[in-house]
């Protein structure tokens, strides 16, 4: 088979020369095994009238700010000087058919940062803290049996990338001439026939990149422009593959279109507003084929954009970009079932967009780092409850039952009435006499983990548990043989 240019498939291999530290990672998970208890995957109850999306696509516009595309805005230079919005009627139709939250603020205005937070729901999280366990939307998703999929021009850190079932990236952020990496994570058994298939899918579409690119001179906004449409395009095509393939399979597709940003930095503000213009019809492609494909759709950006004056060069991260408006607000655009076409009108941090995601999707798993909190778009909440062990579980309100059966791993209640005290009653199979009732109001999607009185005894004693000491210290040394691998991969 003849190779094809700039296109790399990569996939999980064992190397000789990390074989002995590799070996002391597997030891050390053994032994932890015994002192932690594995997750699995959670069942689903509707008990309310609720209609799930089957999943999910986030558009990240990699420097795309609202003040340039959004009607109430208007964009000004570092000197004062009013500089062109963006001319996008398919991008303000579907701002017209879509929730549109107005005020969007980033915590930090640079693309691994924006992505870190988007990902984690944590305004301070970087690319490290994202490959951690349960810090992102994805690891959640995971617990639903949702698979991860992601298109990367820019924002593809090692940890978001890790996070994903198969990921297609950029690793040279070229538009001349981009390097696209394929990397499949066989994070489960079941998952590898999808993850193949998705696979062969970017590749087909990455083996014909660099001629669409080479149409057009280097430098040429339409080169800038047929970037990004590519990666949309294929995004589609991933859509329509899966709606055809599998449709009953949930998953999450994050797509980050980089030449909007590049655009920025070189090819000034006129060059910047032309290519977010080279996104209208494409962006609104994506839009109609989410809501064809009972997906929810997402519109956003990592970080903003800011010019020191009229025709000049952009920027977003240095100290005299960073403090202007036009670098700190994105746009935030959510088109999901039962949520309603609305504009929000309230001051929202972008580490608000992980948890709201969750919310659209009806899943109400706790983000391990979050300090970001959802945005309320539904008249319904949803609730985790995490079981001790397996046993019959009974939810009820006012005396009467609205669940009640057996359940062996976690469970998710959809389409609870908001503002309503709950009643849950757990009676562990081993000791049904050691029953567990808990009360709680539905106020929003929360998460609650169920304690026999004996877990909750050793719970409070544990520190004094060599046991748990033991387990301590094995999971720091877990962690730090963990981190010397990677380490010595990246070396590498």
């Amino acid at each position: 088979m003849v190779p094809i240019k700039n296109v790399k498939t990569i996939t999980p291999e064992r190397k000789t020369d990390t074989v002995h530290l590799s070996s002391m990672c597997c030891v050390l998970l053994l032994m932890l095994y015994f002192f932690t208890a594995q997750a699995g995957a959670n069942t689903v109850a509707e008990i309310g009238s609720v209609n799930t999306p089957h999943g999910v696509v986030i558009l990240i516009v990699d420097g795309l700010s609202s003040y340039y595309t959004y009607p109430e805005y208007t964009p000004c230079a570092i000197d004062g000087s009013v500089l062109k919005k963006a001319d996008v009627p398919k991008m303000q139709e579907m701002f017209n058919n879509s929730c549109r939250i107005l005020d969007v603020t980033v915590p930090q205005t640079f693309t691994e940062g924006g992505h870190s937070v988007i990902a984690t729901g944590y305004s301070r999280a970087d690319s490290e803290l994202t490959g951690s366990s349960g810090t992102t939307i994805f690891d959640i998703a995971h617990d639903y049996n949702y698979l991860t999929f992601a298109i990367m021009e820019k924002g593809d850190s090692y940890g978001f990338c890790n996070k994903q079932n198969v990921v297609m990236h950029d690793t040279e952020n070229s538009i001349n001439e981009p390097e696209m990496v394929i990397e499949t994570n066989m994070l489960t058994e079941n998952t590898k026939t999808i993850s193949f298939e998705i696979t062969d899918q970017m590749q087909s579409h990455s083996s014909k990149l660099q001629e669409k690119l080479d149409q057009y001179p280097e430098g040429s906004i339409e080169r800038y422009n047929e970037y990004n449409n590519w990666i949309i395009e294929t995004g589609i095509d991933i859509i329509e593959y899966m709606e055809k393939e599998y449709p009953e399979q949930n998953y999450i597709l994050t797509i980050n279109a980089g030449a909007v940003d590049s655009a920025g930095h070189y090819k000034k503000n006129s060059g910047y507003v032309a290519c977010i213009e080279g996104l209208d019809n494409a962006s609104y492609s994506l839009y109609e084929t989410c809501l064809e494909n009972n997906l929810a759709f997402v519109l956003t950006g990592d970080h903003g954009m800011a010019f020191p004056t009229d025709d000049s060069k952009g920027g977003h991260q240095a100290e005299k970009y960073s403090v202007m408006t036009e670098s700190q607000k994105v746009p935030l655009v959510i088109a999901a079932n039962d949520i309603e076409n609305v504009v929000v009108d309230k001051e929202v941090g972008q580490e608000d967009i992980a948890p709201t995601i969750l919310e659209v999707l009806n899943i109400p798993g706790k983000l391990r780092l979050a300090d970001g909190k959802a945005i309320t778009l539904k008249e319904y909440t949803n609730v985790e409850v995490i079981i001790p062990e397996e046993g019959e579980l009974v939810l009820s309100k006012n005396d009467e039952i609205l669940f009640r059966d057996d359940v062996r791993e976690n469970i998710a209640f959809q389409g609870l009435e908001p503002d309503n005290e709950y009643k849950l009653v757990f009676k562990p199979f081993s000791d049904p006499d050691n029953t567990v009732q808990q009360f709680f109001n539905a106020g929003s999607d929360i998460s609650l983990k169920l304690l026999t009185s004996e877990q909750r005894s050793k719970s409070d004693k544990s520190y004094q548990n060599s046991r748990y000491i033991v387990g301590g210290i094995l999971i720091g040394a877990v962690n730090l043989t963990g981190l010397l691998l990677i380490r010595k991969v990246l070396k590498e």
